[in-house]
């Protein structure tokens, strides 16, 4: 059976499929698509198309919060907890894709190439390709695999590896209860705390400093585009 592109996307924020989905379901959607709506809006003066996309972003972000938050008497310590998370993994996940873009668009420039090269490359439309760039969606397995192949950046910068609160969580309990037969697996926690993390979070002023470098000239990059795929 031939899998479709959704069942080969990894575990990073997929904005597109929120967006046709029409809802947020989950705290950490709702900070991704936050950290997206303001990402886009850098862009909204270049690009005005964009105004509908962020308005939509908008009305998804104020629905969650209705539902979610405004009954203060309904709000959990549960709930608060894994809003506070969800900051922490969406902020990861931004910076990781914002290095990676960066990675991918000096290998392009290095060799002379444009987006919409690289949108040839790995048989998609250019503003797909965009989409790909910006995380608005997430890169197929294989689309990593080729860029790692042919540009060389290593997979461990292509690729997200930064679990959610509620994986480790399940990781941790399940290192404990092997290890209860088999010490030697205690070293799998050592593993655990001691994984690559996305390095720094966001500063306050990040969308100010995302703002200088969407202004500085990038000869071989090309301006965000959205897809209607």
């Amino acid at each position: 059976m031939v899998k479709s592109k959704h069942q080969l996307e990894l575990n990073e924020p997929n904005i597109k499929r929120i967006l046709d989905a029409g809802r947020i379901e989950t705290e950490l959607e709702c900070e991704q698509v936050t950290l997206a709506k303001r990402y886009l809006r850098l862009h909204e003066e270049n690009l005005p198309d964009l105004g509908t996309t962020i308005k939509a972003l908008s009305n998804l972000i104020i629905e969650f919060e209705d539902r979610r938050w405004s009954d203060r008497s309904l709000i959990t310590d549960a709930q608060i907890e894994e809003s506070d998370a969800a900051v922490i993994q969406a902020e990861k996940e931004y910076v990781f894709i914002r290095q990676r873009r960066n990675l991918i668009l000096a290998k392009l420039q290095e060799l002379s190439l444009k987006q919409k090269d690289l949108a040839l490359l790995l048989n998609h439309s250019k503003s797909y390709t965009s989409e790909l760039l910006n995380g608005v969606r997430p890169f197929s397995t294989n689309d990593l695999k080729l860029i790692h192949l042919l540009f060389e950046i290593p997979l461990t910068d292509l690729i997200i590896t930064i679990p959610s609160q509620e994986t480790l969580s399940r990781l941790e309990t399940a290192i404990d209860k092997i290890s209860s037969f088999n010490p030697k697996a205690k070293l799998l926690r050592e593993t655990l705390a001691n994984r690559p993390v996305a390095k720094g979070f966001l500063p306050d002023n990040w969308d100010e400093e995302d703002a200088e470098e969407e202004t500085e000239p990038e000869k071989h990059a090309d301006e965000l585009t959205l897809s209607n795929k």
